[in-house]
């Protein structure tokens, strides 16, 4: 879902949910003063009531809160439209994390409370300027109107679980992702897709404006696409959605302990440049460079219409957009915000998995966009011309057991 239509949604929902919970639980207030089930309370009695009412309606917000941060991260979208501002706001500057699913909840539970003023205008304004409702009767019509938010929250909680549960067939980069389990399910050795993938970029790279910065867009947690470029780039400008991944990233930067170890895919890198037997201190080397070249990790969204505000030369973008998103629409959305990265006359080389509908990382399933070489041409064109003579090309890498999918797609094109 785009941007703009996560907002429309949302502001649709808040605006109907606001409307339908209003109406229910004065209904719920109301209706329990003209039972008169408790009218013969004493005043000490109905105030524990309205208590008792206040701790059933945290219950019944818990649960609600709970529900929002899981359809936040799921879709985007939230009954609440201050809690997605504040949840975009806050993911925006610190990441998909703990912060943006605090301020998240803080705006949700602000705007629950602020939704109890009316009642307490309209109960004790209604008991001053009659005599006909006394203070114990607005006591009740607002305990009732708890019990009625309770009760709708609550509900409202077990729909949003009960459709996120039947609509999500996969992980959620937001809440499952880690980037650890991902680097030791694929990346303890050179596996088919990545031996032939590498090959790929060090050929295509030689097609590459030397000496001008080259974007990575959509890295992963992972280095071992980099290394080809080093020698090629002024700079390297790594983009990732996840912070996490990025963090990951920095920390082989700084050579920190238990930073994933990359040299198996160096030397590969370094083979497939021409050199039959790497010496360790060419690897060594490789990756001193490699370092010395990554200037910009960069938190990019492929959501955005614009996701940097700039454009390069070369922009390398593997396992992407296909990889984010399991609604081939979106995947096209995806593409056409990452291409509009590149320059006029620039370079863009892609990779992606081949008819998958899901990959496995940690045991859990994370979406695919299962498209195929036709959808990838269509996708490129009429702004990209794909280089290579057969156009795009399809290898087969027959890890479908391991991980999902049995073949992959690599392309280069240049922007007209």
């Amino acid at each position: 879902m785009s941007p703009a239509a996560a907002w429309a949604v949302s502001l649709a929902a808040t605006a109907a949910s606001t409307y339908a919970l209003d109406a229910w639980a004065a209904a719920v207030g109301a209706g329990l003063v003209a039972s008169g089930l408790l009218a013969d309370l004493g005043h000490r009695s109905v105030v524990v009531f309205l208590l008792v009412s206040y701790a059933a309606w945290v219950f019944g917000l818990r649960a609600g809160l709970q529900a929002n941060g899981s359809l936040l991260a799921a879709t985007g979208t939230s009954t609440n439209v201050l809690s997605k501002l504040a949840y975009d706001l806050t993911r925006r500057r610190f990441g998909a994390g703990r912060a943006a699913r605090l301020a998240a909840a803080v705006a949700y539970t602000g705007t629950e409370i602020a939704k109890e003023v009316p009642y307490y205008l309209a109960a004790f304004g209604a008991a001053v300027a009659t005599e006909a409702i006394t203070t114990d009767q607005a006591l009740i019509f607002l305990g009732g109107a708890n019990l009625g938010a309770a009760f709708y929250e609550g509900a409202l909680a077990r729909l949003t679980r009960t459709v996120l549960g039947r609509h999500r067939r996969h992980a959620s980069f937001d809440t499952d992702w880690v980037p650890g389990e991902y680097l030791t399910d694929y990346y303890r050795t050179v596996e088919p897709d990545e031996i032939a993938t590498i090959a790929f970029l060090v050929d295509a790279l030689r097609q590459a404006e030397r000496d001008q910065p080259i974007l990575y867009f959509g890295t992963g947690p992972t280095l071992h696409h980099v290394f080809a470029c080093a020698e090629t780039a002024s700079e390297i400008h790594l983009g990732d959605y996840l912070p996490e991944n990025l963090a990951e990233i920095q920390r082989w930067i700084e050579r920190a302990p238990g930073a994933h170890d990359w040299r198996p895919f160096v030397r590969y890198t370094l083979q497939c440049e021409g050199n039959p037997w790497p010496t360790d201190a060419e690897v060594t080397a490789r990756e001193d460079l490699t370092r010395a070249k990554i200037t910009t990790l960069v938190r990019v969204d492929a959501r955005h219409p614009r996701p940097l505000n700039r454009s390069y030369p070369t922009v390398v973008s593997a396992y992407c957009a296909d990889s984010a998103t399991g609604d081939r629409a979106t995947w096209q959305l995806f593409m056409r915000h990452i291409t509009g990265l590149v320059q006029p006359g620039g370079l863009f080389l892609t990779a992606a998995l081949r008819r998958c509908r899901g990959y496995t990382v940690g045991g859990k399933t994370f979406p695919g966009a299962d498209i195929d070489e036709r959808d990838l041409r269509g996708a490129l064109r009429p702004d990209f011309e794909p280089l290579h003579e057969e156009g795009i090309e399809v290898i087969p890498t027959a890890q479908h057991g391991a991980h999902g999918y049995a073949a992959i797609l690599l392309c280069r094109a240049r922007r007209a």
